[in-house]
């Protein structure tokens, strides 16, 4: 499936330079038709862009081009994506820039128009080796085609684009989705919800950390193919696919299941899926371990570090307004003692009390 991107610059060189890269690149050829767009300047011009039905809008941060006189002519990149989710809401939209543009101007000025945009992507990264970013770009344009192609915007086909079955589907619906009355839904609101709640925040789903730790087993374990095959089932298939891929909760809780017997069973899952795993296929797991210990099983995910961690050498942590029903965010008293992201502040008061103990640890 192509999709059709419309990029906007007021530099003809870039525009051109990243129309040969996205229709010649071996991994995007085939994957995007690239239409360039100066920035627009009259109605006709937003006409235009509408004529060429995009299936996603690529725009310049920095459109401020200088003129003979030394001055500055143009739009700012910021103010342009506000107008275009006015006028094109069913059409997400990426803020292209470099990262030394873009770090050199206060991020606080862009700040209140976010809602705005669906992301942000520096051009360094989108051809690096090893990148996703084509990939994730690719992504959200099909994520909103398929969004725009549903003739019924209701809750049933909400779920049936997220592939969720019903035993999934009450604890989405507390999640806050923007759907009046499970009646009805607007694209963009949904895109922002699916991307910035649903597969964000785990809980209902999980990422790989976070799927490896709940059955007890080490990332590297998880992602082998051997437990790749067996877990098929319990991968998310919906609208939205993150790049490094996300798994259902329930749905890996069932497939464990249906190798455990009634002792493992009684277990949490942690404990009795590598007993399972064990027991059928003759060769135990590598097993997840805690980032601080070393302890096996650790029940949590250290929301710093990305590593299991022991509840009991973690804290409660508030980074952000995640629903209730989401998995609680945690810090590794390792991530409390080593890492510079590390926000204190954001620690409730008796985790506050323990942070000069921590501290001291050997």
């Amino acid at each position: 499936m192509k999709v059709t991107v419309l990029h906007i610059d007021d530099v003809d060189r870039d525009l051109r330079k990243y129309k040969a890269k996205f229709e010649s690149d071996e991994r995007t050829r085939g994957r995007f038709a690239m239409v360039s767009h100066s920035p627009p300047k009259s109605p006709d011009d937003y006409e235009r862009i509408g004529e060429a039905k995009p299936d996603l809008l690529l725009i310049d941060y920095d459109l401020s081009t200088p003129d003979e006189k030394g001055g500055v002519i143009g739009i700012s990149g910021v103010t342009l994506t506000s107008e275009l989710r006015q006028k094109f809401p069913e059409v997400p939209i990426i803020l292209f820039t470099r990262k030394s543009v873009f770090n050199i101007q206060s991020y606080a000025n862009i700040t209140g128009t976010l809602s705005s945009i669906d992301d942000i992507v520096y051009k360094q990264d989108v051809f690096r080796a090893g990148s996703m970013k084509q990939d994730e770009m690719y992504d959200l344009a099909v994520g909103y085609r398929q969004l725009r192609s549903q003739k019924t915007r209701g809750w049933s086909e909400l779920l049936r684009l997220l592939s969720a079955t019903q035993n999934d589907a009450e604890l989405l619906y507390l999640c806050d989705p923007p759907v009046a009355s499970k009646r009805s839904w607007s694209v963009s609101a949904v895109a922002t919800w699916i991307r910035g709640t649903v597969v964000k925040y785990p809980g209902i789903l999980y990422d790989p950390v976070h799927s490896a730790t709940f059955l007890g087993i080490s990332e590297k374990a998880f992602l082998s193919d051997t437990a790749q095959d067996f877990l098929a089932a319990a991968k998310y298939s919906g609208v939205f696919p993150p790049s490094d891929a996300r798994w259902w909760k329930s749905k890996l809780q069932s497939t464990a299941n249906s190798i455990m017997n009634n002792t493992e069973k009684a277990l949490p899952v942690r404990e009795g899926f590598p007993m399972a795993w064990e027991r059928t296929r003759g060769t135990p797991p590598d097993k997840s371990t805690c980032v601080f210990s070393g302890e096996s099983p650790p029940e949590w995910v250290c929301y710093i570090l990305k590593r299991p961690v022991m509840i009991k050498y973690s804290l409660s942590y508030k980074p952000d307004l995640r629903p209730r029903v989401m998995d609680e965010a945690r810090v590794s008293f390792t991530a409390v003692r080593k890492s510079n992201d590390f926000d204190e502040r954001l620690v409730d008061p008796l985790g506050r009390e323990m942070i000069p103990g921590i501290r001291k640890m050997p």
